[in-house]
């Protein structure tokens, strides 16, 4: 659960900032001008996508992060449950015969 939240954290926060950036920008440059707002709506759009691009490319940097991380403790487990390797048992003194039987 502390993966998810972290990362739900993170987007939420990038989520804020992003489109605070992108209002105050549209607010500085397209103040009052009607032709324009036209153009503002267009760079909504475009900021919506770039941010639904960021987020999955957050995604899928974690994704990768996890699978290596839980690869590294699978080899890391595997190598714990191998049984250990046989020793070969010592040689065996040769048994002496008694003469003449």
């Amino acid at each position: 659960m502390g993966r998810v939240f972290d990362f739900a954290k993170r987007r939420i926060a990038g989520y804020i900032v992003f489109w605070i950036l992108v209002l105050l920008f549209l607010g500085i440059f397209y103040r009052n001008d009607p032709p324009a707002q036209a153009g503002a709506l267009f760079i909504l759009v475009i900021a919506f996508i770039g941010s639904l691009l960021y987020t999955r490319r957050l995604k899928r940097k974690q994704r990768a992060r996890r699978e290596t991380r839980d690869a590294a403790l699978r080899m890391q487990q595997a190598q714990a449950v191998q049984p250990p390797q046989r020793t070969p048992p010592p040689p065996r003194q040769p048994i002496e015969q008694m003469p003449g039987r």
